[in-house]
């Protein structure tokens, strides 16, 4: 009997050590993806942001102008309208991609922020066009800061 002994502790060892691999790898895939996952919403708030800093950089850069009454040379204002642009259209893609990285917070934030963008009217007089965005723009990142520290846990 006592030659049998070890192929019992092979027997019950060998089904232990494969359910143990198994979970093993399923546990170590998760937190993979769940990292994974994570890494991606960094980069979308961080692209938000960056985008949004962009766009405040700009239409602060020509609101001054019109305050100190100075005109930006075209080479100057080229460059302005297309960071803007580009900024914009990156906001507007990341926005549309948002319900898959971004809490519904942010979705709303982000929308509710195209809507006050949109309602700025440029016939009241470029001043007043640029100073709504700017305030669109400031409530709007002073939102999606908060909302980013909450969604990552920062």
């Amino acid at each position: 009997m006592t030659d049998w002994h070890p192929a019992y502790t092979l027997v019950a060892g060998v089904p232990i050590a494969l359910l143990t691999s198994w979970i093993t790898v399923k546990l170590a895939l998760r937190r993979f993806q769940s990292e994974k996952w994570f890494v991606r919403k960094v980069d979308a708030y961080t692209n938000v942001i960056e985008s949004l800093h962009h766009m405040k950089t700009t239409t602060n850069w020509r609101l001054h102008a019109l305050e100190r009454g100075v005109d930006i040379s075209d080479g100057t204002e080229k460059k302005l309208h297309e960071k803007y642009r580009t900024s914009l259209a990156e906001l507007r893609r990341l926005t549309d991609m948002g319900a898959l990285v971004f809490s519904a917070d942010a979705i709303n934030t982000l929308d509710a922020f195209n809507q006050e963008l949109q309602a700025a009217n440029p016939e009241e007089g470029w001043w007043l066009y640029y100073d709504a965005q700017s305030a669109a723009i400031e409530n709007c990142l002073k939102k999606i800061r908060a909302i980013a520290k909450r969604d990552l846990n920062a």
